[in-house]
C-alpha cells in the first residue's frame, strides 16, 4: 500500500467527517475540507492560528484542547460553537485523541469533529438501513417544505394538493386531531400562487364565542367597552392578499357562520363599529375534526356556509391507516430534537417495530411528543434507545398477545404420523413452535419483533429460524 504524502493527504480529504491536528500547544498543524466547510471558514484563515489565539479573539471561551490537556486522556463531548457573524448556532460531536512522546507528555492531538444531527442520522441509518427518509415532496414543482409522505395515500393527496393550490377554490380539509392539518394548509399556501402573502390561523375552539367576531372582523376605536383607542384590524383583513386558515370551524357560532359567508360572497369586510366595508381578497382553507354533514342534518352549522367552503374536500387518515409513515416521521423527529437538545439518539429496530404496532390515537401529534420524551428522559450515556416507557409498551404487548393466540396453530391431527410409534410430545411441540415462527415472520417481517412478541432473546430465536431452516 502506498504511504507516501500524496496519498495520506487524498483519504483524509475524502473523509466526510471534519479531521483537524493541533500540537501541544494548540497549534494547528492540518484541517481536511469537511472541517473547513463544516464551520464557513478557509483553510488559509488556519494558517499560524492556534486555540490561545481564536480564544484571544473571543471566538472560544473553553476548547476540547484544553479539557484534554487538563486530562491528560482522550475526550469525547458536544462543543457549542456561536457564529455572532450569520446568527447562528451549531452544535458538534467532537473527540480528541492525543498521542505521546516517550516521557509522557502530549505530542499531538488528533481531533474529530461532525455536526450532531448528521451523526444522529448516520447511526440510525446504520441501525435500520433500510428505512430512508423521504421528506419533502412528490412533486419536483412543489415548494420545499418538511412533510413526510411514505405512504400511498398521502403520496396521493400531497400532489392532489399541489394541483388545486394554484387556484383560489375553497378547501374544507377534515380529518382526526392531530393528524398534520395546518401543515398541509401551509403547504397549499407556499405552492399557492399567494405565497408571498400572508399565512393568518385562527383556531375557532380556542377563542371565546364573544371574543371571536372582534379577532375575526377587527373594531374601530370605541365600539365597545374596552376597545383599544386606535381599533383593530380583523384576521380576515390581515390575510388580504394571502391565505385564512379557519382551524375547527365546526366550533364556529353560528351567528358568525353567517356573517362569514357574507363576507365570501361580497369579498368585503365591516369592522364592528363601522359601517365602511373594505374590499379584501383572500384564499380560504377550512379545517374540522367532525363530520360537517352530520352537523349540518342537525342544524349545527349552516349549509349554505359548507357548501361555499367545501370546494375541494381533502381528508386526512389517521395515523394508524398508514402505517408506512411511522418510521419516517419518527426518524425525522429524532433528528429534529437531538439538534434541539444538542444529543446524539437512535432508536433500536426493536423500539421502531414496537412503535409499528401502537395505533396512535393521538395521530402525528402524539408521535412527535413522544419521540421528544423518549429523547428527553433517557440518560445521556445511552446513545440507542432500545426500550419503550411502560405506558407504551402495555398496550403494544396487550395487542401483540391477541395476536399471537389468534395465531393457528397445527393440531395433532394436522400433522402427518408416518410411524405411531415414533410420534412423541417433543416432536408435536416441534411442529408447533415451527408453525407459529412461521405466521409470525411472514406478519411481521422482523425477527426482532417475533422475539419481542415471544419474550425470547433475538439470538434465540434466530436459533430457531436456523433449525427449522426457515426464511426470513
Amino acid at each position: 500500500m502506498e504511504s507516501n504524502y500524496e496519498f495520506l493527504t487524498t483519504v483524509l480529504e475524502n473523509i466526510d467527517i471534519g479531521i483537524f491536528v493541533l500540537d501541544a500547544q494548540g497549534n494547528y498543524l492540518y484541517v481536511n475540507d469537511e472541517y473547513c466547510n463544516i464551520l464557513n471558514r478557509s483553510r488559509d484563515s488556519y494558517e499560524g492560528m492556534s486555540i490561545p489565539k481564536f480564544k484571544e479573539q473571543g471566538y472560544l471561551t473553553y476548547s476540547v484542547y484544553e479539557m484534554v490537556i487538563e486530562k491528560n486522556a482522550p475526550v469525547t463531548t458536544i462543543v457549542t460553537i456561536n457564529d455572532i457573524i450569520f446568527n447562528k448556532t451549531y452544535h458538534f460531536l467532537t473527540t480528541a485523541k492525543p498521542t505521546f512522546n516517550s516521557d509522557g507528555s502530549i505530542k499531538y492531538i488528533f481531533f474529530t469533529q461532525e455536526p450532531i444531527e448528521k451523526t444522529s442520522k448516520r447511526i440510525q441509518s446504520g441501525v435500520l438501513n433500510r428505512h430512508v427518509i423521504t421528506s419533502h415532496l412528490v412533486n419536483p414543482k412543489a415548494q420545499q417544505f418538511d412533510i413526510i409522505a411514505e405512504s400511498p395515500q398521502m403520496k396521493q393527496l400531497l400532489e392532489m394538493l399541489f394541483q388545486v393550490s394554484k387556484t383560489d377554490a375553497s378547501i374544507l380539509i377534515s380529518g382526526p386531531s392531530g393528524v398534520g392539518k395546518e401543515v398541509l394548509t401551509k403547504y397549499i399556501h407556499q405552492n399557492s400562487l399567494r405565497n408571498n402573502g400572508p399565512f393568518v390561523v385562527l383556531n375557532c375552539a380556542a377563542i371565546p364565542e364573544n371574543l371571536m367576531e372582534s379577532e375575526l372582523y377587527g373594531y374601530e376605536k370605541g365600539a365597545f367597552s374596552g376597545a383599544s383607542s386606535s381599533g383593530k384590524e380583523g384576521l380576515i383583513e390581515a390575510a388580504n392578499g394571502g391565505t385564512l386558515f379557519l382551524d375547527e370551524i365546526n366550533s364556529m357560532p353560528l351567528g358568525l357562520q353567517a356573517k362569514l359567508l357574507r363576507v365570501l360572497e361580497t369579498k368585503q369586510v365591516t369592522r364592528l363599529g363601522s359601517v365602511v366595508p373594505k374590499e379584501i381578497d383572500f384564499r380560504l382553507v377550512c379545517a374540522t375534526n367532525e363530520n360537517l354533514q352530520t352537523l349540518v342534518s342537525k342544524k349545527l352549522f349552516r349549509s349554505d356556509l359548507f357548501y361555499r367552503i367545501n370546494v375541494i374536500s381533502v381528508y386526512i387518515p389517521p395515523l394508524c391507516e398508514r402505517k408506512e409513515d411511522i418510521i419516517p416521521l419518527s426518524l425525522f423527529y429524532m433528528q429534529y430534537f437531538c439538534k434541539k437538545y444538542s444529543c446524539v439518539k437512535a432508536l433500536a429496530e426493536i423500539v421502531l417495530n414496537s412503535m409499528l404496532s401502537y395505533e396512535w390515537p393521538g395521530n402525528v401529534r402524539e408521535l412527535r411528543n413522544f419521540i421528544e420524551r423518549l429523547i428527553i428522559s433517557s440518560p445521556d450515556t445511552e446513545l440507542l434507545i432500545s426500550t419503550v416507557p411502560k405506558e407504551l409498551l402495555l398496550q403494544i404487548e396487550k395487542e401483540d398477545i391477541n395476536t399471537v393466540t389468534q395465531t393457528n396453530l397445527p393440531s395433532v391431527t394436522e400433522i402427518h404420523i408416518q410411524d405411531a410409534e415414533t410420534f412423541s410430545l417433543s416432536s408435536y411441540m416441534d411442529e408447533c413452535e415451527k408453525q407459529l415462527l412461521i405466521n409470525l415472520l411472514a406478519q411481521y417481517k422482523s425477527p426482532s419483533q417475533v422475539a419481542q412478541i415471544l419474550k425470547l432473546n433475538l439470538s434465540n430465536v434466530y436459533r430457531k429460524i436456523k433449525k427449522y431452516n426457515l426464511k426470513i
